[in-house]
């Protein structure tokens, strides 16, 4: 069958369909998929038979752009697709599908927790699979939840956590294996504890402990700091491809839970995950910690000085190295 997956979100939210599209190729379908501007490169080339592109609305308005909706509209109607996974909450992307005139259409609806959504998307579904709208209520793994779209068309019964199979999935060219740690440097959580002096705190504990450090992230200015402070290194402006390779060459990750957190996942690669304290955190691990890699998910704490913090931290890091398998 030619199976189209619909997942126009983030790098974290596309990577969380790797086990499915794994199961799906080795069931035997051509996979096609609707990825966005901002995820489009999250997957190896080979991934996907094609793909198509859609440039997404600037916040806060919902949808994509008329004219890459219109092209990818015209690609999927001529690739004829026999179903479609719609592993997305935008009404947008049910539209999608619909409107490729894709016969057989797997999506997800939230029963009487949002009934108008569910109507909504109701008419736009062949094949409803419930998915609970309560997020304080998850008790599984976002990668198991949308494991349960292709269920009628895979034989395995459960997402695998090979990460030589997801490599593949992810990786265009596997890098030779480094001995650095990979620091996220973000201001995401600062706020709760993972600020710039936590950060040149963990890299000379790091550094004390026989590791290189390498700082990496989108915040250029913090990143050079932190680096600098600390006596590590910093990269700077990496294509999304490009980055992937240094969180796989890397023996470690630390970041805030974000896209990196879930490349390291789906590559295997040692990862400390850290969270912001909250009501919602305990259900955040669950259905966001890396996947298929050994890994320490941290709640932090504001109020922790930041060489305990950078001391658990570092612990953490020596923890999950130790539990790396290959």
């Amino acid at each position: 069958m030619k199976i189209l997956l619909v997942r126009a979100d983030g790098i974290g939210d596309a990577l969380a369909c790797a086990p499915l599209v794994a199961a799906l190729r080795d069931a035997g379908h051509e996979v096609g998929a609707v990825l966005g501007t901002r995820n489009r490169d999250a997957f190896a080339s080979r991934a996907f038979a094609r793909v198509h592109v859609l440039e997404r609305i600037p916040w806060p308005r919902h949808g994509s752009t008329p004219e890459t909706r219109r092209a990818a509209l015209r690609d999927a109607r001529a690739a004829r697709y026999d179903a479609a996974l719609i592993a997305s909450e935008e009404i947008d992307a049910y539209l999608f599908a619909a409107e490729a005139l894709i016969a057989r259409r797997v999506g997800f609806f939230n029963g009487w927790e949002k009934p108008l959504k569910t109507l909504q998307v109701g008419r736009l579904l062949t094949d409803p699979v419930l998915r609970g709208a309560s997020a304080t209520r998850a008790r599984e793994h976002e990668v198991e939840t949308l494991f349960r779209l292709g269920a009628a068309f895979v034989r395995e019964t459960a997402p695998t956590r090979d990460s030589t199979r997801l490599r593949e999935l992810v990786l265009d060219d596997a890098p030779a294996r480094q001995r650095f740690i990979a620091l996220q440097a973000s201001p995401k959580l600062s706020a709760a504890g993972l600020d710039r002096d936590a950060y040149v705190a963990l890299a000379r504990t790091l550094h004390a402990r026989g590791h290189a450090v390498r700082f990496f992230g989108d915040d250029a200015g913090l990143v050079r700091d932190a680096a600098q402070a600390s006596g590590a290194d910093a990269v700077l402006g990496l294509s999304l491809r490009a980055w992937k390779s240094h969180l796989a060459a890397a023996r470690a990750v630390v970041t805030p839970d974000s896209g990196a957190a879930h490349v390291a996942g789906m590559l295997g690669v040692p990862c400390v995950d850290c969270f912001a304290p909250g009501r919602a955190t305990a259900r955040d691990v669950v259905r966001w910690r890396p996947w298929a890699a050994p890994y320490r998910a941290i709640v932090l704490d504001r109020a922790r000085e930041r060489l305990a913090t950078a001391a658990l931290l570092a612990d953490a890091v020596d923890a999950a190295i130790a539990e790396r398998r290959d």
